[in-house]
């Protein structure tokens, strides 16, 4: 836009119309023409020499712009909690499998909007439910097949290796000695492994948007739906593992009864001989 002789004079642009100009009006600016209407502060609207237009509305006649706005009136009138979601709640949906492989093999399965998926460790799993220290992750799960070696191309993902529910994605060892293979728990394809556990496997035990993510997979989209159903929900997970708690517990004090038969029946032939 070309700049006619109109003097300018604005408290916050350097800029004020005249009389006959409308209060508020958008002006285009550029570095080639306008220089003169930039505010020092929209130096960085200038990079490498190219023209790079921008619009900015100026304000009604005797308006300053507030440098330092305090914002505290705006957050009392904002009906809040005090709880605000990760990012991680906010974009994915928790499904979970239990026991995939033998009992406590349990599996956090996310699932974006877009269907891609990320696997992690379910809360219940052993590692995390007994804070066990590990020690390492290998994606190598055989001797021929290395999941960091996976690469992909394109949106259907040329190249990804294919995976199956029982596939291994990699091995935790932790320094109990205890090994946990990490299963796959769906038909697809690999986009991804977290090869930051590779150095520091502890970062397993965070939220996955902190790097607590063992994979991505992209699924069969065919067998998606299938899958949600197979899977249990947050709600379904949590109900399922409160009911393992209480026969764990009732297991528990089943034993310790016949424990206590067994010790009172030893007293007893001890005191026959």
């Amino acid at each position: 836009m070309e700049v006619k002789e109109t003097e300018i004079k604005s408290e916050l642009y350097g800029t004020a119309l005249k009389n006959d100009e409308p209060d508020t009006k958008k002006i285009k600016l550029s570095n080639e023409g306008d220089k003169a209407l930039i505010h020092k502060n929209h130096k960085d609207h200038q990079e490498d020499g190219q023209t790079m237009s921008v619009e900015y509305e100026i304000p009604e006649k005797g308006f300053t712009y507030p440098l330092e706005m305090d914002a505290s009136d705006m957050l009392d009138e904002t009906d809040c909690d005090g709880y605000f979601p990760t990012v991680t709640e906010r974009y994915l949906t928790p499904y979970y499998q239990l026991d995939a492989q033998k009992p406590g093999d349990d599996f956090c399965i996310l699932i974006h909007s877009n269907r891609v998926c990320m696997i992690t460790l379910a809360p219940s799993h052993p590692i995390l439910q007994e804070n066990k220290t590990i020690e390492s992750c290998n994606y190598k799960v055989s001797e021929k097949l290395d999941r960091t070696k996976n690469k992909v191309s394109g949106k259907a993902k040329h190249g990804a290796q294919p995976l199956q529910s029982n596939s291994n994605l990699c091995s935790l060892t932790c320094t109990d000695g205890s090994i946990y293979a990490i299963k796959c728990c769906m038909i697809g394809k690999l986009i991804e492994v977290n090869e930051r556990l590779v150095e520091n496997p502890s970062l397993l035990k965070k939220e996955p948007h902190f790097g607590g993510y063992i994979a991505i997979i992209l699924p069969n989209l065919k067998h998606l739906d299938s899958l949600k159903e197979k899977l249990l929900t947050q709600q379904q997970y949590e109900e399922a593992i409160e009911k393992r708690n209480e026969l764990a517990e009732k297991s528990k004090e089943i034993k310790n009864e016949k424990d206590t038969e067994r010790d009172i029946q030893e007293k007893l032939e001890k005191k026959k001989i």
